[in-house]
């Protein structure tokens, strides 16, 4: 069974880089579908963080279902 999966993950991450840089999409661990929304955000934002990505990044959109569920907007 894969860790990451956009069919079975319960909630996607949308990474809105500034620049020219392409965003990217990351999906929530399937192992943590049990967990609540807000536990899931917090640790996704978490891993992010620790990421050299983290320092491009300009909006983080999560959705469930499609359906926009929080936003963070950082600056430059």
């Amino acid at each position: 069974m894969p860790v990451f999966d956009k069919e079975q993950s319960k909630i996607k991450m949308v990474i809105l880089t500034k620049g020219r840089d392409d965003n990217v999409v990351w999906h929530s661990p399937i192992n943590q579908n049990s967990r609540g929304e807000q536990d899931i955000i917090k640790s996704m934002l978490n891993r992010l963080k620790r990421k050299e990505l983290f320092n491009k990044v300009n909006v983080v959109q999560f959705y469930t279902n499609n359906l926009l569920i929080a936003e963070f907007k950082y600056s430059l």
